[in-house]
């Protein structure tokens, strides 16, 4: 009788001749197992580290530290402060299911060259409802809300997917778990955008000082987001997806502003 292999594991494994970074996790061979960490926790020592069991590590991952719930799992919000021994592959497989359900198969598939993308017209175009109005979005509104809701500050995914004028974002240094097709998250924002662009354009006279004066306001919003948001509540004023591209369109503005010192 054969032992199954997951193949899955068995390519991911081909990659741990020395610790890899899986998102937020750090994946460490320990003979005859395997060690994940917070990648923040990789230089403390593992007896300071609360040892969690494979079966709670989904519960470890539904919370931030301030107990908020993360709908988006591949957000960079996972806790800190824990490790987690596994005996086999088989738990490998599954404590990174649990941590990142669908990653694992994502990069497999990827890996493969058998991974589906879906374009973000074609996402769009497939919604009904009240996310009907996401196919009226034109292509620069397309394009901001991808720059805005996929930073690499609200997910570690990388958006493989693509705009009308953006291609899929570049590969980072670890294990590149890819993004195949807008979230729910990002329909929403979606969603919100396209609700804004029929709404009035109010007109706020504003020097360039003062334009980089709400830049900077806004900037360091996003460094200090307020502890009651909701990743996923576009109404909030304080979304950081909101943020980020109010941020983006007026750094674009002011560019465009700056007068042609060489004409």
């Amino acid at each position: 009788m054969h032992r199954y292999v997951n193949p899955q594991i068995s390519t991911l494994r081909a990659q741990l001749k020395e610790p890899v970074q899986f998102l937020e996790v750090e994946i460490r061979e320990k003979p005859p197992g395997f060690l994940l960490r917070h990648i923040a926790d990789r230089d403390r020592n593992v007896g300071e580290l609360q040892d969690l069991a494979l079966d709670n590590l989904a519960t470890w991952a539904d919370s931030t530290l301030r107990g908020a719930f993360r709908p988006n799992k591949a957000a960079p919000s996972l806790r800190t402060g824990w490790c987690c021994h596994l005996a086999t592959e088989a738990d490998l497989a599954v404590a990174l299911d649990q941590l990142y359900p669908g990653a694992l198969a994502d990069w497999y598939a990827w890996e493969m060259g058998v991974a589906e993308v879906t374009s973000f017209r074609d996402f769009m175009a497939r919604q009904t409802g009240m996310y009907r109005s996401t196919q009226n979005l034109t292509d620069t509104q397309a394009d901001q809300v991808a720059t805005a809701g996929c930073d690499s500050s609200l997910c570690l995914r990388r958006r493989c997917w693509p705009t009308p004028g953006l291609g899929a974002a570049p590969a980072g240094p670890n294990l590149s778990v890819p993004c195949l097709e807008p979230c729910a998250l990002l329909l929403e924002f979606a969603r919100w955008t396209a609700r804004q662009a029929r709404e009035t354009i109010q007109s706020l006279p504003v020097t360039e000082a003062e334009r980089a004066t709400l830049v900077a306001a806004l900037e360091y919003s996003l460094a200090h987001p307020p502890e009651d948001v909701r990743e996923g509540d576009t109404r909030n004023p304080a979304n950081p997806r909101r943020i980020r591209q109010l941020r983006n369109r007026l750094k674009a503005d002011q560019s465009e502003s700056r007068p042609n010192k060489e004409a």
